[in-house]
């Protein structure tokens, strides 16, 4: 990729990443914040096809490597919706979802996705509770491995 390639990749994605950051929640939500990440997923996921490096773009944009990666390779999952609703939960059933994924976690990284899936989907468990009892701030990164494991699955299936 030439130079001036890229730095017509770093103008598109620089005037929507203000934008692109203010949308928080499901990615299929009607805003224009959501609009603006949309088209940033779609600029970079072209810039990352055409062989440009997501590192040498992070640094340039000021932004993280892993939240350009995550964007590439999440771009065509779904979002995220837990059919059944969330379930009133009592502490003792809490508790035990949050050991089922800490044993998972210390299994496999793979393991540790399927059983946060496991978890949100099937048993109802919100990923916020999850991540209080693993003591990590937010819920983020849970929603990411689940985005993984499906992801996986899709990869796996496509053979």
């Amino acid at each position: 990729m030439t130079e001036d390639t890229f730095n017509e990749y770093v103008e598109k994605l620089k005037a929507l990443l203000p934008m692109a950051q203010k949308a928080y929640g499901p990615k299929d939500q009607k805003t224009p914040a959501h609009e603006a990440s949309r088209q940033y997923t779609e600029i970079l996921v072209e810039f990352y096809k055409n062989d440009g490096s997501l590192v040498d773009m992070a640094n340039r944009l000021g932004v993280s490597y892993s939240g350009l990666r995550r964007r590439v390779f999440t771009s065509n999952v779904p979002t995220l919706k837990n059919e059944h609703g969330r379930r009133k939960l009592g502490q003792e059933q809490i508790d035990e979802a949050i050991a089922r994924v800490k044993e998972a976690r210390a299994i496999s990284t793979v393991r540790y996705h399927e059983q946060l899936a496991t978890e949100y989907y099937q048993n109802g468990v919100s990923l916020t509770t999850i991540a209080k009892g693993l003591n990590i701030s937010n819920a983020a990164p849970l929603y990411y491995g689940i985005q993984r494991h499906i992801l996986r699955l899709e990869k796996f299936s496509s053979k």
